[in-house]
């Protein structure tokens, strides 16, 4: 079982979504629709699960705007997609992530101490719902997410760290012409 956050279902289903910039190069990440399409192939032929944490869909919808019953349709009537509440366990779950945090001297922690408030809460509760459901992985570009989620044990991915499909045309990807053309 794997989980994404709301970065990720941006990039899933607006294909041409500006993702973030890569923070080791400062750069937008290479090729990401063709990462994107490369992870669901993968996940397919794997039979893993993709669990949808409610708070993260709330997110979505809203960037969706008027097209949100069409995706909100497409994203239920996807065998692979799995959307989860925010429920009983996962407040047990984020209640535990808190007070871990508060004993370390800060409520926010691992989440740097600039991160609003009410946006670690709703991080939280999406590793929470990703974790109560056995997700190993949560594929998301947030930072807060990303810690709170590797303090877990939950391995997290950025699109950025995504692989390339393999090439039909190997020679022309990312290289320099040997000679002028001009």
């Amino acid at each position: 079982m794997v989980a994404v956050d709301t970065s990720f279902l941006g990039l899933i289903f607006f294909p041409g979504a500006k993702p973030p910039n890569d923070p080791s190069t400062g750069a937008p990440p290479d090729r990401v629709e063709e990462r994107i399409r490369k992870l669901l192939e993968d996940l397919d032929t794997s039979k893993e699960r993709i669990v949808v944490p409610t708070p993260a869909l709330g997110e979505f919808l809203v960037l969706a705007n008027e097209d949100a019953p069409n995706y909100l349709a497409e994203l239920t009537n996807q065998i692979s997609f799995l959307v989860k509440p925010f429920d009983l366990m996962a407040a047990v779950e984020v209640a535990s992530m808190e007070l871990q945090a508060r004993k370390r001297g800060s409520k926010r922690s691992p989440a740097p101490e600039d991160s609003p408030w009410q946006k670690v809460k709703v991080d939280r509760q999406i590793v929470a719902i990703a974790r109560i459901h056995g997700a190993h992985t949560i594929y998301s570009d947030d930072r807060d997410v990303k810690n709170i989620a590797e303090e877990t044990g939950i391995k997290v991915i950025s699109c950025w760290e995504l692989d390339l499909p393999i090439s039909n045309t190997p020679l022309l990807d990312n290289s320099v012409p040997p000679f002028d053309l001009s």
